[in-house]
């Protein structure tokens, strides 16, 4: 998880600090995977100003939810009888992250010759990071770690294959997480569709929901590390001007793309029952934010509200490139963003059933919620945590106790390509906050899937290999907890 620098203007905020396509063609849905949505704001079969064309993709599979059934946790870091309240009940919540997608041209240009810039282009930009994040600490958690109390009892794929007396499947499992994100298809080719499947669709039960624009290009960006872990980058053809994501990124998803999603692809027992979804979302924040401040727009839709049991957040702001700090104008502004959601949750019913998590990196934390006196009124109806990631020093959970990083097993010990680890870290915390998790447990699993996505030179692969990977590096984090717990 490393820090991020720019040199563009203000509304130019895009991109994920760690610590985190071609002229408009027509494609046939039916070669896509993924479920592609047009236009994005209508999903009734009556013609509107902006129609939507749903692709029909397979339904989530079969789950039958018992709230009244307690969540059983499978390791405690903590050793704690901490008290499991409504939050906690049900562990067959769905996750659905929604995010954003950035063609990713990774790679120094000064260094990258013109052969390699083609095969250089990976799709990225946090969205797909998350998904991938959410749906490994689901499955290491649920397959790796036994279910009773004592210390995170690791169990390998060999163990998991002798246990059930038989060979364990060639894939793990599928895991209960949907990926919504908007796309600009002057630029969006059938390609990057087959590369964005490639990395999801082994890992999620449904396709990648897309909401697509005709009218916008996917951004585009090239990006890189340097030799401080500071990620570097710019936007290519104006790809965060009004033609991209400073347009696209405008109430896309809507609410309303959210909730035909859950009506038509979800359990309906799922979507209107009661609070039972866990939704994580990244949002670009900010004085001036790219898409100024829309892509939050769902957040006001009360029925969506209603839906939610846990609601992560992961503010995105960036840091002043000289002096690594976050401004106080953008400090305060993500702050209003964060008050305005909790204000808009305690109006539901039953808001203390609620969960508001937060998972901003540490620059963005120091400038926007370290004030316990202006960040967090004594007062509120919501309960609310902050989740603190700091690159290599690990991350920490807001007056509690600080969680130790994982160690690289790269030949250095350093990130092959950290871009996206602190997206998978907030998703993978979120993820299992909210279905059940302790908060330490939480961020044992996150550390660890962050760790991981940070040995690969872009997303690991779904196999079990990469599953006991994670697991051990949970493993580790958890021993070093045990052995020392370090206040903050």
């Amino acid at each position: 998880m490393m820090s991020a620098t720019r040199s563009v203007h203000c509304h130019h905020h895009h991109r994920r600090s760690i610590g985190i396509i071609v002229s408009q063609k027509k494609f046939h849905l039916a070669l896509w995977p993924c479920l592609l949505l047009r236009g994005a704001h209508s999903f009734s079969v009556v013609t509107s100003v902006r129609p939507t064309q749903i692709s029909t993709f397979p339904r989530a599979r079969s789950t039958q939810f018992d709230y009244s059934r307690r969540c059983t946790r499978l390791f405690s870091i903590d050793g704690a009888n901490e008290p499991l309240n409504k939050i906690d009940r049900c562990r067959n919540r769905r996750i659905v992250i929604v995010a954003k997608i950035i063609i990713d041209n990774y790679g120094d240009p000064s260094q990258r010759s013109d052969d390699s810039a083609l095969s250089a282009l990976k799709v990225g930009g946090g969205g797909p990071q998350a998904a991938w994040g959410a749906a490994a600490a689901l499955a290491v958690r649920d397959h790796f770690f036994r279910d009773d109390s004592s210390t995170a009892n690791f169990r390998t794929s060999t163990q998991l294959s002798s246990k059930a007396n038989s060979p364990i499947t060639s894939s793990p499992p599928k895991q209960p997480v949907t990926f919504i994100a908007p796309i600009g298809l002057q630029n969006w080719t059938p390609q990057h569709a087959t590369a964005l499947d490639n990395l999801l669709l082994p890992a999620i039960d449904v396709p990648p929901v897309l909401i697509s624009s005709n009218d916008h290009i996917t951004p585009t960006i090239n990006i890189w590390h340097d030799e401080n872990e500071i990620v570097q980058w710019y936007p290519v053809d104006g790809s965060f001007d009004a033609i991209g994501a400073d347009g696209l990124w405008r109430n896309r998803p809507s609410a309303t793309d959210i909730l035909a999603v859950l009506k038509n692809d979800i359990q309906k027992p799922l979507c209107d029952v009661e609070a039972s979804i866990v939704l994580h979302c990244i949002l670009e924040s900010g004085k001036c934010p790219t898409g100024k401040g829309e892509d939050a727009l769902f957040l006001n839709d009360s029925e969506l509200l209603r839906r939610i049991a846990v609601l992560g957040i992961e503010p995105i702001v960036f840091p002043d490139d000289d002096t690594r700090r976050v401004s106080d104008e953008d400090g305060k502004s993500v702050n209003r963003l964060i008050e305005k959601v909790k204000q808009s949750l305690a109006t539901e019913i039953d808001p203390d059933d609620k969960l508001l998590v937060v998972t901003p990196d540490i620059a963005c934390f120091d400038s926007a919620f370290a004030n316990d006196d202006t960040a967090w009124p004594k007062q509120s109806l919501v309960s609310t945590e902050i989740v603190v990631r700091n690159g290599a020093k690990g991350s920490f959970i807001k007056d509690q106790q600080k969680i130790p990083s994982a160690t690289l097993q790269t030949p250095d010990n350093k990130p092959l390509n950290p871009t996206g680890a602190g997206n998978a870290y907030s998703a993978a915390f979120v993820a299992c906050r909210g279905t059940g998790s302790t908060r330490k447990e939480a961020a044992v699993l996150a550390t660890a899937v962050g760790a991981v996505v940070c040995e690969y030179e872009h997303l690991p692969g779904w196999s079990w290999a990469v599953l006991e990977r994670v697991a051990e590096a949970a493993r580790e984090v958890a021993t070093k907890l045990s052995d020392e717990t370090v206040q903050v």
